[in-house]
C-alpha cells in the first residue's frame, strides 16, 4: 500500500508541474494577442497618448491649484498630491477600467459568439486575463512610460515614499494586485451583463461606483465619515487609492504591510468570487443569435 502511495504521488506533482506549464504557455499565448492589439494601429497610438499626456496635465493642474488655495486642507504635501494625481491618471491607462470583460461579454453575448470562447482549452476568466494582461504590457511601455517622462519633466514627479527600493517595490506589488483585483470586477460586473443582456446600463453604474468609490479621481481622504466607511468596506479603493497612497506615504511605516496585506485578502476574495460566480452563470447560458 505505501509503496503504491509512494508511486502515486510523483505521478501527481507530475500532472500538476505540465498543468501549470500548460496555463503559463496559454497564458503566454493570450497576453502576446492582446499585445498584438494594442500595436497594431499606430494613428491610435500616438491620438491615445495625446489624450493621456493632455489628461495628465488637466487634472495635475487643478490638484495643484486646490492646493495652492487651501494647503492646510491636504494631509500631504504639494508635490506629493501632483505626483498622486499624475499617478492616478496614468494608473487609469494602464488599467483600463473602463475597458474590459464587461464590455467584451456583452458584445459576445449580442453577436451570439460566446461560445467560440467556451470552446478554447482555458476558463474565460482566465483567457480575458491574459489578453489584458498583453494590453497593460503594450500600454506601459508605449503609453504609460512616455507620459510619465513627460509628466516628471513638466510637474516634477515625487520620489516614492520610503525610497525607490522599498517604496517603489511597494507600489509595484500594490499596483499588481490592483490590476487582479480590477479584472475580478470588470467580470464580475460582464456576469450581469450576461444576465441583463445591458451593457450601457451596467457600464454606466458600475463606472459611477468605480469613480466614487476608487479614490482615482479624488482621493478618499476628502470624502466625509459615512462615505469614507462606505469605501473602506469595499474593493474598489484597492484599486487605485491603496497603491497611490503608497506611493505618496498617505499610508506609510507599518500601515504599508498592513494595506498589501488587505489588498492581498481582497484579491483572493475577487478570485474566488469570480470562480463561484462563473461557474453558476456557464451551468444556465443559453446563447442566442449566430
Amino acid at each position: 500500500m505505501s509503496a503504491a502511495v509512494g508511486a502515486r504521488r510523483p505521478t501527481t506533482a507530475r500532472a500538476a508541474w505540465r498543468s501549470a506549464l500548460h496555463h503559463l504557455a496559454l497564458l503566454r499565448a493570450f497576453s502576446r494577442q492582446g499585445l498584438q492589439v494594442r500595436l497594431a494601429y499606430r494613428s491610435e497610438f500616438w491620438m491615445h497618448l495625446l489624450n493621456t499626456v493632455v489628461k495628465m496635465a488637466a487634472i495635475a493642474t487643478v490638484w495643484r491649484v486646490l492646493y495652492h488655495q487651501s494647503p492646510d486642507a491636504f494631509p500631504i504635501g504639494r508635490r506629493q498630491m501632483v505626483t498622486y494625481a499624475i499617478l492616478a491618471a496614468l494608473s487609469s491607462e494602464l488599467l483600463t477600467w473602463w475597458e474590459g470583460p464587461h464590455f467584451y461579454l456583452g458584445m459576445r453575448i449580442r453577436l451570439g459568439t460566446l461560445v467560440g470562447d467556451l470552446l478554447r482549452p482555458i476558463s474565460l476568466p482566465y483567457q480575458l486575463f491574459s489578453i489584458r494582461l498583453g494590453e497593460s504590457l503594450a500600454l506601459l511601455v508605449t503609453i504609460t512610460a512616455p507620459a510619465l517622462l513627460i509628466g516628471g519633466l513638466a510637474f516634477g514627479l515625487a520620489p516614492p515614499a520610503g525610497g525607490y527600493l522599498a517604496g517603489g517595490a511597494a507600489f509595484a506589488v500594490s499596483l499588481c494586485l490592483s490590476f487582479v483585483v480590477l479584472h475580478c470586477l470588470n467580470f464580475l460586473a460582464g456576469i450581469v451583463v450576461i444576465l441583463t443582456t445591458s451593457v450601457e446600463g451596467v457600464a454606466t453604474a458600475y463606472h459611477g461606483v468605480m469613480t466614487i468609490l476608487s479614490g482615482w479621481l479624488i482621493p478618499l481622504w476628502f470624502y466625509p465619515a459615512w462615505l469614507r466607511a462606505v469605501a473602506d468596506a469595499l474593493p474598489f479603493r484597492t484599486v487605485f487609492f491603496t497603491p497611490l497612497s503608497v506611493y505618496v506615504g498617505f499610508v506609510h511605516g507599518s500601515g504599508v504591510a498592513w494595506a498589501l496585506a488587505e489588498q492581498l485578502g481582497w484579491t483572493a476574495a475577487m478570485v474566488l468570487a469570480v470562480a463561484g460566480a462563473w461557474r453558476g452563470v456557464r451551468r444556465r447560458l443559453v446563447i442566442q443569435g449566430g
